[in-house]
């Protein structure tokens, strides 16, 4: 099986030390091999029955407690090997592209820059926003650290993470987000979006969108690409109606080590 040096999988120390437990990723896909540089993405596999034994026997001998699988959703094969060795699926990773205009829309009046005295707002924000994530998905990850680990998201991409945040004001306070990133020179990514209960349905999601298509575009990007849960609906919705459409579909599992179901 191809791999970096001697690992099958890549082990995550940021969330190993995160969530208190020995994490490690792998990313599967029907495809020649290539190493992703993504948060939370591993090495990019054909995988055989073989191979799910070799991940195992080694995430068994590095101790490792949880593997995060991302599996095409075309490699049916891949998907049942993983299930066969224990692993559950926890969520679907659908990636939408655009090909970006260079006379994207502009910023509407109500966006601004984020600023450090935004952060603790926002971070209360992002501790109730994410809760169709796969991390909430899985019993294992008790529910306040996956509260705190979208609030430190967000605060980790205002303090320089992303190349830019953006906020959204509803009756003169902070009320929502957007987090952009600039990938080779033409591509960009929108990263963590959220928006406060309370501001909800009033077009901040739209309005932050917005924003950053026209960031973008002041930049040189060509092709912008945002990633959302299977389940979010809302969001789906919204990017393809703002002319995002579907370019691939990936499933993610979670396969435990010797840790009873809770």
């Amino acid at each position: 099986m191809t791999s970096t040096a001697t690992q099958p999988a890549r082990f995550l120390e940021w969330d190993s030390t995160f969530f208190a437990r020995r994490i490690a990723t792998i990313m599967i896909a029907p495809q020649p091999p290539t190493l992703t540089a993504s948060r939370g993405e591993g090495l990019t596999l054909p995988l055989s029955t073989d191979d799910v034994v070799g991940v195992v026997e080694w995430c068994r001998s590095d101790r490792i407690e949880c593997l995060y699988v991302l599996i095409d959703s075309n490699d049916v094969g891949a998907m049942h090997a993983i299930e066969d060795a224990g692993g559950r699926l926890v969520d679907l990773r659908i990636t939408f592209e655009l090909a970006l205009a260079a006379s994207a829309v502009a910023a509407p009046s109500s966006i601004r820059p984020s600023r450090p005295s935004d952060i603790p707002t926002l971070r209360t924000i992002a501790s109730q926003s994410h809760t169709n994530s796969r991390f909430y998905a899985d019993r294992h990850f008790p529910r306040a650290r996956c509260d705190e680990l979208y609030a430190t998201w967000i605060e980790k991409s205002c303090r320089g993470w992303a190349d830019h945040v953006f906020v959204a004001e509803h009756e003169g306070l902070p009320a929502g987000y957007l987090s952009c990133h600039l990938r080779d020179g033409e591509r960009g990514e929108i990263g963590i979006v959220g928006v406060a209960r309370d501001a909800q349905g009033h077009g901040l999601g739209r309005d932050l969108a917005t924003a950053a298509l026209h960031w973008f575009a002041g930049r040189g990007v060509s092709r912008v690409k945002v990633v959302t849960q299977g389940r979010n609906i809302v969001a789906q919705r919204l990017y393809q109606s703002m002319g995002f459409r579907t370019s691939t579909v990936h499933c993610w599992h979670h396969l435990w080590f010797d840790v009873d179901a809770r």
